[in-house]
């Protein structure tokens, strides 16, 4: 994330004046060929297999086996461990039966089973009855984390988002052990209507796009205005162990409750051994680095010329994350401050996850896996699929100039395409800053709040799963304590008790950090 503060503080109010957003719906369409469409649309993969009204046991062994693989894309290298992560083989008729008692109906009414896609973590199949009714049976792959507690908790999410007016798919029925007829873990849920806003979303007018993103404000400040007793994942109290759970209130017939964190990142690998507490970070990745890591070339393959291509020892990460608790007691919002209160967002918030009317009216919002409630300051930014950081005019929220040059029709192709696309992301970002500051202030104030940015470089690359890379976190550090007065501000939560950093680093340490930091920052811009 950028830094946007100047040395002025906090942006003008009058950054966004209503003329800006004006301009933008008076325009229908492009000044220049407004119809058209050149941007590249992915492609989808999908297969499917027509019953005809006949039970799942009379599919073929080799079509059935289709289902069970990864069939939507290839891996430059190690495809073979990629396909195996991702291969799951499951009971299709005990599924039939599962899909169709949840919906009331008989397997005999099941006219068509579609593998409709395939993401980082699930595979989703789609089931049509005789009667036109669409069910979606999610199943995780045996490499997505973490069990149970994953499923259960975006359950829970589902149906308390449901309950509060956010429209989420209904659950019809789900299992989040592998101990069932069915053999793997699922959701069985409903198709909500709608199209994802993917499908349309690169060929939208300004005007089209300006309707699309005040929903998507309103809806996120409908989301952040929860209220929630502390941070973790929505859980059925039932669902998780005596104790791990914090009631949510006005729920007690429902036992809903606040419980560990279901994000990937706190179960990754041997993380899910380890008998912890599901946070702070630096002490989960302390207590993994210790046990697990052994000295290895990084991850990233273009980090390994900058370190001459050695292997890198796990030792200085682990003094790196020590160093980091003893700069997290300093580190939080106080108690009372509107970043410290526990907030929920889409863990994803994407256009494929928007699903939208004929009219641009968003219907509903999918794919909650993974979802936390975090303290506003660490939750809070633009979205990705939103946010333009590093064009100069976005990160000066400048009024997008949507006009296309006067020599368009002279570019090439790629030129063509390159200018609409640029127009597109400064229209986006301008309006996803804009209409949140006018509709959720609290959430705009905290996505500019330097010490904010900070806290969150900080809590990132503490929590990053160490894969040879010992830099980052040092760099930021590094950062946070050359600008401690900024990163301790009046809603910190030690605001007055520690004036000057806790410890210093040397001019050789910060000399060799920041240009290993500088060569990682390169080959990331180049692996874009």
């Amino acid at each position: 994330m950028a830094l946007l503060y100047s040395s002025g503080g906090r942006l003008p109010l009058t950054l966004f004046p209503s003329t800006s957003l004006k301009n933008i719906l008076r325009s229908n369409g492009w000044s220049k060929h407004g119809g058209e469409s050149h941007a590249l649309q992915p492609f989808q993969v999908v297969c499917y297999i027509h019953l005809q009204g006949k039970p799942f046991g009379s599919i073929r062994a080799q079509k059935s086996g289709e289902l069970f693989k990864y069939t939507s894309g290839r891996w430059i290298y190690n495809e073979r461990l990629r396909l195996t992560e991702r291969y799951l083989e499951f009971d299709i008729l005990a599924l039939q039966k599962v899909v169709a008692a949840a919906s009331s109906r008989c397997t005999s009414d099941i006219v068509s089973f579609v593998k409709l896609s395939e993401g980082g973590f699930n595979r989703l199949f789609q089931v049509t009855f005789s009667d036109g009714k669409h069910v979606i049976a999610r199943i995780p792959y045996p490499s997505t984390g973490p069990q149970h507690y994953g499923v259960a908790s975006e359950v829970a999410t589902l149906d308390y988002l449901r309950l509060h007016g956010i429209t989420t798919p209904k659950v019809y029925a789900w299992c989040s052990t592998q101990a069932n007829p069915v053999g793997v873990e699922y959701i069985i849920m409903e198709k909500l209507g709608g199209i994802p806003l993917g499908d349309v979303w690169y060929t939208m007018t300004p005007k089209d796009q300006y309707k699309i993103m005040k929903q998507v404000v309103e809806w996120e400040t409908r989301l952040m205005s929860l209220k929630f007793p502390a941070s973790g994942s929505i859980y059925y109290q039932r669902d998780i162990l005596s104790g791990e759970g914090i009631p949510l209130p006005d729920h007690s017939e429902r036992q809903f409750c606040i419980g560990p964190m279901a994000h990937y990142t706190w179960w990754h690998n041997e993380r899910a051994r380890l008998k912890i507490d599901r946070g702070p970070f630096g002490e989960r990745e302390l207590k993994w680095t210790k046990t697990y890591a052994k000295p290895r070339l990084p991850y990233e393959r273009l980090y390994r010329e900058t370190h001459n291509f050695h292997q890198v020892s796990p030792e200085g990460h682990i003094k790196d994350l020590s160093d980091y608790l003893a700069l997290a007691r300093y580190l939080g919002f106080k108690a009372g401050s509107s970043l410290n209160r526990p907030v929920i967002r889409h863990p994803d918030f994407q256009p494929s996850n928007i699903l939208v009317s004929e009219t641009n009216e968003i219907v509903g919002l999918v794919d909650w896996q993974h979802s936390e409630v975090l303290p506003l300051g660490l939750a809070t930014g633009m979205p990705k699929h939103f946010q333009n950081y590093g064009d100069p005019d976005s990160e000066k929220l400048l009024e997008p100039q949507i006009n296309l040059p006067p020599n368009y029709d002279s570019l090439a192709l790629s030129e063509q395409i390159s200018v609409r696309e640029t127009i597109r992301r400064r229209v986006v970002h301008f309006l996803y800053a804009a209409l949140t500051k006018r509709l959720n202030e609290e959430h705009y104030d905290a996505i500019f709040n330097q010490s904010v940015i900070m806290h969150q470089r900080l809590f990132k690359s503490a929590g990053t799963p160490w894969e040879g890379d010992s830099t980052t976190l040092r760099a930021d550090m590094i950062r946070a304590i050359q600008s401690w007065p900024i990163l301790i501000t009046e809603d910190s939560l030690d605001r007055g008790t520690c004036t000057v950093p806790p410890f210093e680093y040397s001019d050789k340490v910060i000399h060799d950090t920041f240009r290993l930091d500088a060569q990682q920052r390169e080959a990331d811009i180049a692996m874009e």
